[in-house]
């Protein structure tokens, strides 16, 4: 009886670990690099997972394809950085691949890992992929770097129409404290605001004294585009610099005080807007040698399907 227990209980092990080494069988070789069943299944769960897509049998076959396609093609490059010896890659990079991926699912990085944890995916497994990839651009940059030309005609082209574009019309940010003409006149009621304004600020002031409906904000007016505060404003804080009181303006029964808050816009950095252009531009010759450096690759080593 013994014996028969002994025998059912060693061909049950062998039982599982066949059914085991089915689920993560060789289905895919790439080059000497294998692709397991466990490493699909992973790859299609983390695509559902960063997509936000359940995976159901309308959208089950385009996910593995998608999922298929992502593993050969990391697969190829692995090969390829290992066969260059490429260990270094901007880290910075990784660093800001990983927070954006997890901010967009809505967690901080210690989250993200816990999430991953979860849905049984492994944190390392992940960041290995992504290192494969900015090595990979590592790679790319120092065999074709010598062969990045950029047509200055072109870039000149393109500052010329980034700058017409752009809007460099100046905001400015007021607060305002308005008052009643007194019977005494103008420069009276003007003094008489300047006292209390020095006395406890022009914020206090406004929420003591001003009749607008700005008062409960300590008159604040908010940023407001150059373009729409009046003529007869902009002329009183033009040359206000920031936290100065324009003179009183009389408008009507009413006396009207500006400080002029602060303010941005209005200029605009050339060297800067050339340098993000010249980036871009080299990224896409960058882009354009990864692709094809990738194609010849592609042809060239022996992709299986078991």
């Amino acid at each position: 009886m013994k014996k028969k227990i002994l025998i059912i209980f060693f061909l049950f092990l062998n039982t599982e670990k066949l059914v085991a080494e089915i689920n993560n069988s060789v289905i895919i070789t790439v080059g000497n690099y294998p692709i397991t069943r466990l490493d699909l299944v992973k790859e299609m769960k983390l695509i559902s997972l960063l997509s936000n897509i359940d995976i159901n049998i309308n959208n089950k076959k385009e996910i593995k394809d998608l999922a298929i396609k992502t593993l050969v093609k990391r697969t190829i490059k692995k090969s390829e950085i290992e066969r260059l010896q490429v260990d270094q890659y901007n880290r910075k990079d990784l660093e800001r691949q990983v927070s954006a991926i997890a901010s967009n699912l809505g967690y901080d990085k210690n989250g993200f890992k816990i999430f991953l944890k979860n849905n049984d995916l492994n944190y390392d497994d992940l960041i290995k992929s992504f290192e494969i990839d900015l090595k990979w651009n590592t790679a790319i940059f120092k065999i074709y770097k010598s062969r990045i030309s950029l047509n200055t005609i072109e870039i000149e082209d393109r500052i010329n129409s980034e700058l017409k574009n752009m809007k460099t019309e100046k905001s400015i940010l007021l607060s305002e404290i308005q008052v009643n003409l007194s019977a005494e006149g103008f420069v009276y009621t003007a003094n008489k605001v300047f006292e209390k304004i020095k006395e406890i600020g022009f914020e206090d002031a406004a929420r003591k004294i001003s009749i607008s409906n700005t008062a409960k904000n300590g008159g604040s007016l908010g940023w407001i585009q150059r373009d729409k505060v009046s003529k007869k404003i902009i002329e009183n804080i033009k040359d206000l610099k920031k936290g100065e009181i324009g003179k009183p303006i009389l408008l009507g029964d009413t006396v009207v005080f500006i400080k002029k808050v602060d303010e941005k816009g209005g200029s605009v950095d050339l060297e800067v807007i050339k340098k993000n252009i010249v980036t871009q531009e080299k990224n896409k010759k960058l882009e354009m040698f990864s692709n094809s450096h990738y194609s010849d690759l592609e042809k060239r080593i022996n992709v299986k399907f078991l």
